[in-house]
């Protein structure tokens, strides 16, 4: 079929090149209309259910709301786990739906069972379901800001004017306001007047309920017009309320004046926004379910330019006008964008490499240009296949592509070598078709072969399932889609590109002359305006580089037209590679045993860096410690200290056993302290995926609950000012307590800063002492070049930093980042990396337990921000109510309940309509009439005589301390124990966690009630759940791939032998992740998947040749083999060398870039980097195995022969 392909793509030209135009032109389309984020939504499916209940205490809102929404909707089909928050005058209920579910069906079937909810539900509580936004849906802060303009007007603005036409935005799924104060009408009545006048509090709340209301009355004709009647009764103002009348007495009415005081102050509020240390009124932008965060910021920032013409101003003092504007603080565009610029630099970088290194290999442009059209057009149909399955482009598909740049060129560099090797050496009768047909059929079914085993290397991603499979799917489409394409490139356009590249040219001087002129000057303006649309807005004209660039084009294509098709031994670089390559494989077909110590040795290597010394030497413990009664030797805890003695000099030492307890103790009694300590190859650490670096920190600190909301901004307030005196940051604004919007459940004690920091280029520089320091300066001038004496400041020296300014008593710290936070607090509910989770049916011995696992975790290495929930701490004023006394008075609970809540809480009545907008109106009393217990007490109740008692009369008023929130999963209440790791992998952190909470539960440090349970949860969860995936897809991947090399190939002990040159290049993959400080995360697993495809491509092509020379040739010595192997080598050397150039040399900017995002790409390219790095070794396993396989059965074949013959010679003589 290959063969068949390429005839009709060289016979139809033309149809060629209008398919890759139509690439060129589709990849365009493709590029402008792809979501683009920085990484991939991986936040769960999940629907929010929000009910609020003004003014009730978590417990009641957990008893009477949460709780029946969350039975009600369990059993909701899909629903993988329900978690709920109950806050003060709150629910919140999260239902997570599995992954295979469609988000809106969710949605509807969520509200099917709110329906059913309802019904058991308080009667003024009515449930709705939060906006249709993920975790990723925090797109857009901003702040509303005006020189002149106080907090209540900031937030009327924020409200009324800029809340509702930015969430008429396309993509926007809400608006939520936070900070500063909503405008309240407030009625404070006095208890005094109320009882001088006869009045009650439910007087007052009847008669302003009756005084705030328009009304319509049909319409009135006269004269031929039609007019519309309308009773004007809303209140306008402080004044109309003032004049609400009451009721009246002997003609004399008693307003709301006369038992009240009627203002203009702020509602009540549950969170505060702090800009550097001052209070702000701000907003976020919520972006809706699947929508392309890059657009919707820029819908975003047009309406808001459209907007600021309308935003109000004033004159201030001194004359100076005053405007309202609006200032973003966190755009998620900032990241994506530099995110998206790494990758397009590293791509840019790693196709230059490709095209020297191509060039240094080929010596002739015109094969170099068959081969580099490939990329860019590789990439359009990438592209298009991309936005036709639904691939957005973000860090983690683009890094796919990034880190296939070696397969792509790969495919057109064998098929280009192939073809001009026909056309250097090639018979002479044969047409230039006929040669460019051979050389393109001949490894055609070969490059599909080894593709097809790359392709299936790639099944175990598609495989995965959860935020793993959600991360790393986009990787493995976009690489799958890369090597397709470069694949069909190099079947169908390649061929082509070399037979109208290839041809003799035969044009005069003058006339080469004239073309290349005429190039060159298209390519300057060409280069022109791609550089004007490239740098828009910027002074460089642009016509210098494009001067150069026509130059340089003009320069090639006389070169190409004076090119030569030369035979291999011709080529200076062939000449080179066959001068240094003929004799090393002839050494190592010579030296067989000796060669394979080798690839014996990187195998062991990489295997002990994997798995660690204790298992690959376990035998050498074993014998080391025969005999003993304890061990001798422990290799796996084998360590290397720097200790002290009391005031003497360090020295070092090495331990080859763990220490006992005792030990430990008769050391450090001795005055023997450890420095220092660092393991020998202990293996490596695992973790789920390195955090991209956002260039942003979110800071989480938590007050202990009997913290009040003056407190908490105070708070907030000095860490903010704190966080701005460090030098790297740009900008810090802290949220404390709830934005007004479903998708935050935060208390007032939580409070969240972010922090952006300044670009890296203007971080401090902090000194280095080196060993030369001291020597004069024109001395070490030249050394201090190679190892300079001062460093720019680290991330975690910042962050550092950060900590000691922000420590203050009483408060929790925790520090992630923005976007990984939120995906973190959507998958576990915790607000840190990972955490237990303490399953009960009581708070308080919830609590308990989790202080206990508290100070327990604080022993484990790596452990960091350690906090748990301080659940029963909040300060509670209970009104015990007895119906003994209420029975005398005929007063019933209800009517005691309305006074407490009416008169101390305050009641939001109704709102005031005026124009667009709506305040409330509140009624309640007085504050110095509520601010104390004895006050409180005095609060009348009205009975069924008319007559108002005291509230003591009837009730008995208790401090209590209760939840501050109350939090639920699987039916079940449920506490956190939440902490962070530094300087060590996740997985191996929770697992000594787990043992040390174990031996604590066994030796009774640790108290666990019957009921009561704990588990862990965060995002190590996605690692242990992607490696049980990997354990049993990659063996059966690996399965495929050997019975596909096995039915490829007509000798089935090939598909080992190239298995074997796996083996050892994926063991040598592992040699550079402890030098780059890398753990084994699930993104180092995908680079061994692509190192996996990488060297099988290579070994298949090779032993092709080297079954196809056995096949046509009969062997008469083993000289003979022995060179035939040589030749077969010199076939595939240059584009085998080429292809470990490409993918060494093309992986290299994805390591020398420090742009945002390269922290996610270096993981997965380290194991390529490090497999290929020793294919100048592993290239030869394959011709070493099969010249000793071939050489045996040759050998074999000789003894069988001469064993017949004698045997026919003893038959003849013993006729005879």
């Amino acid at each position: 079929m290959t063969t068949a392909l390429i005839r009709w793509c060289l016979k139809n030209g033309f149809l060629v090149i209008l398919f890759m135009l139509a690439l060129v032109g589709g990849g365009y389309y493709a590029v402008q209309n792809m979501p683009v984020d920085a990484i991939p939504d991986i936040g769960e499916k999940q629907v929010i259910v929000f009910a609020d209940w003004p003014g009730r205490s978590p417990q009641d809102v957990d008893n009477q709301v949460t709780y029946p929404l969350t039975t009600s909707l369990t059993g909701t089909p899909g629903v993988k786990t329900i978690r709920s928050m109950s806050g003060f005058g709150f629910s919140m209920v999260f239902v997570i739906f599995k992954d295979d579910v469609d988000y809106y069906w969710a949605r509807s079937r969520v509200i099917e069972r709110m329906n059913i909810a309802q019904q058991r539900l308080p009667a003024d509580v009515v449930p709705v379901m939060g906006p249709d936004a993920t975790a990723l849906g925090q797109v857009f802060w901003y702040t509303v800001e005006g020189e002149g303009f106080d907090l209540a007007e900031l937030r009327s603005i924020q409200d009324w004017y800029l809340r509702y036409q930015l969430n008429a935005v396309e993509g926007v799924s809400e608006v939520a306001s936070i900070g500063g104060f909503v405008k309240q009408y407030q009625i404070d009545v006095h208890p005094d007047k109320l009882r001088a006048q006869r009045v009650t509090l439910f007087d007052v709340y009847e008669a302003v309920r009756k005084a705030n209301i328009d009304v319509g009355a049909k319409v009135l004709q006269k004269n031929g017009l039609e007019f519309f009647i309308r009773g004007v009764g809303f209140i306008k103002s402080t004044e109309d309320l003032e004049k609400v009348v009451i009721r009246q007495e002997q003609g004399t009415p008693i307003q709301i004046k006369h038992v009240a005081t009627v203002t203009l102050g702020p509602d009540f509020r549950r969170g505060s926004l702090d800009k550097a240390g001052i209070e702000a009124v701000g907003g976020v932008a919520l972006m809706r379910y699947g929508e392309n965060p890059q657009h919707v910021v820029e819908r975003l920032k047009a309406k808001l330019k459209q907007l600021e013409a309308g935003l109000p101003q004033k004159t201030l003092a001194d004359g100076r006008i005053s405007k309202v504007r609006v200032v973003p603080f966190y755009d998620r565009t900032d990241i994506v964008n530099e995110t998206i610029d790494t990758l397009k630099d590293a791509l840019s970088e790693e196709a230059l490499m490709a095209c020297i290194v191509i060039l240094i290999f080929l010596l002739h442009l015109r094969s170099t240009a068959s081969v580099l059209v490939t990329l860019p057009l590789s990439v359009c149909l990438c592209f298009i296949l991309m936005f036709a399955f639904g691939v957005d482009s973000n860090i983690m598909s683009l890094a796919g592509l990034a880190i296939a740049i070696g397969d792509v060129a790969d495919m057109g560099i064998i098929m280009t070598e192939n073809i001009y090797r026909h056309i250097a050496t090639g018979d002479p009768k044969k047409s230039h078709f006929q040669k460019i047909y051979d050389g393109a059929t001949e490894v055609g079914g070969a490059i599909v072969t080894a593709v097809s085993n790359t392709l299936v290397s790639f099944i175990p991603v598609f495989f995965l399932t959860g935020q793993e499979g959600k991360l790393f799917r986009p990787l493995a489409f976009t690489k799958t889609f890369a090597i397709g394409a470069s694949v069909i490139l190099a079947l169908t356009v390649v061929p082509l590109i070399c037979y109208y590249l290839f041809q003799p040219v035969k044009w005069s001087r003058r006339t080469v002359w004239k073309i290349a002129l005429s190039m060159g000057i298209a390519s300057v303006f060409a280069s022109h305006a791609i550089f004007m649309w490239a740098m828009a807005g910027s002074h460089y004209s642009g016509w210098p580089m494009s001067v150069v660039v026509g130059v340089i084009v003009m320069l090639a294509v006389v070169r190409m037209t004076r090119e030569r098709f030369l035979p291999m031994e011709e080529n200076p670089v062939s000449h080179g590679i066959s001068r240094v390559y003929v004799p090393a494989l002839r050494w190592v077909l010579d030296h067989k045993k000796t060669f394979m110590i080798a690839p014996a040795v990187i195998f062991f290597v990489g295997m002990s860096i994997w798995l660690g010394i204790g298992v690959t030497l376990k035998p050498v413990e074993w014998i080391a410690n025969l005999g003993a009664d304890e061990p001798r030797v422990q290799l796996g805890e084998l360590r290397w200290q720097k200790i002290r003695h009391g005031d003497e000099a360090p020295s070092r030492r090495m331990l080859w056993r763990k220490q006992t307890e005792a030990e430990a103790r008769d050391e450090a009694s001795s005055g023997l302290t450890v420095v220092s300590e660092t393991r020998i190859v202990p293996g490596l650490g695992r973790e789920f995926m390195p955090p991209l670096d956002e260039g942003s920190f979110l800071y989480m600190p938590s007050l202990l609950p009997q913290g009040a909301l003056s407190t908490a901004i105070e708070v907030n307030a000095k860490q903010d000012m704190a966080i701005a005196t460090v030098p790297e940051v740009e900008s810090v604004v802290g949220k404390l307590g709830r934005a007004e919007t479903a998708l935050d459940p935060a208390p007032i004690g939580m409070m969240e800063s972010i922090i952006i920091l300044k670009p890296e280029d203007e971080w401090r520089r902090v000194p280095v002492q080196r060993w030369f320091s001291n020597w004069p300066g024109w001395l070490k001038a030249p050394l201090a070049w190679l190892a300079p004496e001062e460093r720019q400041i680290t991330k975690n020296e910042i962050l550092t930093e950060l900590q000691e300014k922000t420590a203050i008593p009483g408060v929790l710290p925790t520090f992630l980042q923005p976007i990984q936070t939120r995906l973190i607090m959507l998958q576990t509910g915790f607000r840190a990396m990972m955490g237990v989770k303490i399953y009960g049916s009581d708070l308080k011995e919830i609590e308990r337990i989790g202080l206990q696992i508290d100070s327990l975790l604080k022993e484990v290495p790596g452990a960091t921000d350690i906090v748990a929930d301080r659940i029963v701490g909040k300060p509670y004023l209970e009104f015990h109510i007895d119906r003994d006394r209420i029975a005398r008075y005929g007063v019933n609970i209800r009517d005691v309940q309305d006074v407490i809540e009416v008169a101390i809480g305050g009641m939001n009545l109704m709102e005031s309509v005026e124009g667009r907008e709506r305040y409330p109106i509140r009624v309640r009393y007085l504050r110095e009439f509520r601010e104390d217990i004895p006050e409180l007490e005095k609060i009348l109740v009205p009975t069924s005589s008319g007559a108002q008692i005291p509230l003591a009369q009837v009730v008995t008023i208790k401090s209590v301390l209760g939840p501050q929130e109350v939090k639920g999963e699987r039916g079940l209440l449920v506490g956190y124990v939440t902490m962070n790791t530094r300087d060590r992998d996740e997985v191996s952190v929770v697992e000594d966690a787990e043992r040390l909470l174990q031996a604590a539960l066994k030796d009774g440090r640790l108290k666990l009630p019957a009921g009561y349970y704990w588990e862990w949860s965060g995002q190590f969860e996605n690692q242990v759940r992607a490696t049980k995936r990997m354990q049993l897809l990659v063996p059966i991947c690996i399965a495929i791939m050997f019975v596909s090399l096995y039915l490829g190939f007509r000798r089935k002990w090939i598909a080992p032998v190239i298995f074997l040159d796996v083996a050892v290049s994926l063991a040598a993959g592992f040699l550079l992740l402890p030098l780059w400080g890398a753990n084994l995360s699930v993104a180092v697993w995908v680079g061994f998947l692509v190192l996996l495809g990488v060297v099988d491509d290579d070994s298949v092509v090779l032993s092709t040749y080297l079954e196809d020379i056995f096949d046509n040739k009969e062997m008469q010595s083993v000289a003979d083999i022995r060179e035939s192997v040589v030749q077969a080598g010199l076939k595939r050397i240059r584009a085998n060398l080429m292809t470990i150039a490409t993918t060494v040399f093309g992986l290299m900017p994805v390591f020398w870039t420090t742009g945002r995002g390269s922290d996610i790409m270096q993981p997965i390219a380290l194991p390529s980097l490090g497999g290929m790095a020793v294919s100048l070794v592993t290239m030869f396993i394959v011709p070493c195995l099969f010249c000793a396989i071939e050489e045996w059965k040759w050998q074999r074949k000789q003894r069988l022969a001469r064993s017949e013959e004698v045997s026919a010679t003893t038959n003849t003589l013993e006729t005879t």
